[in-house]
């Protein structure tokens, strides 16, 4: 499916929604082993890098409301560029399959997804995730950005990420079972989480 299908809303797309996201710190060791081996994993403390673990349901996007996790298991540097590796990304829409892989090449799989009141469940073939987040006790409207790097087949792309959202502190409890090495990250357990209420996020024009 080519970069310029114009069955898809080409980039930037801008989605409302709400999103929980988790950071851990992982040893570098464990985190190249789920980027390629040609992408330098970049230390943010002592022999360690930042994974981020972000699910979000999105009640309004170019292809309609949809639910998502994402998991990028390490800040990395490739070909002079700096960003967090999409290694793993999992979607409740085809649509939004088709057109992650086309637009942005993100390895996007389909998932069963249930989002309610703080609990989330995702089921696919590799992949079992539990998730129950305490509200915040307080938020504040603050703005966020960041960039992410992600390969699909053959391509490789570079993207900037922006958007604000009504963000606070809250617990999470994450029970992760799998067989394609995130539970390696250490991503399940209790574990503070940011909680982002009230989100419109832009995801920027890829780049090679």
């Amino acid at each position: 499916m080519a970069l310029d299908d114009p069955h898809f809303q080409p980039a930037p797309w801008t989605l409302q929604g709400e999103a929980m996201v988790g950071l851990k710190l992982v040893p570098r060791d464990i985190a190249q082993q789920l980027v390629p081996p040609d992408v330098k994993v970049l230390s943010v403390w002592p022999k360690r890098t930042l994974a981020i673990l972000f699910l979000a349901q999105y009640r309004d996007s170019p292809v309609g409301e949809y639910r998502e996790l994402i998991v990028a298991p390490a800040l990395v540097r490739y070909k002079g560029r700096i960003g967090f590796w999409i290694s793993h990304i999992h979607v409740d829409n085809y649509i939004s399959l088709a057109a992650g892989r086309s637009i942005w090449a993100l390895p996007k799989q389909m998932a069963s997804m249930q989002w309610s009141a703080g609990r989330v469940s995702i089921r696919a073939p590799q992949l079992k995730l539990q998730a129950v987040v305490t509200p915040p006790r307080l938020s504040i409207r603050l703005p966020f950005f960041g960039a992410a790097m992600s390969k699909y087949g053959l391509a490789e792309r570079w993207f900037a990420v922006r958007g604000s959202a009504r963000i606070g502190l809250a617990r999470a409890s994450v029970e992760l079972a799998d067989d394609a090495g995130l539970a390696a990250l250490g991503m399940g357990g209790t574990m503070t989480a940011f909680v982002c209420n009230r989100m419109q996020v832009t995801i920027g024009r890829p780049h090679a």
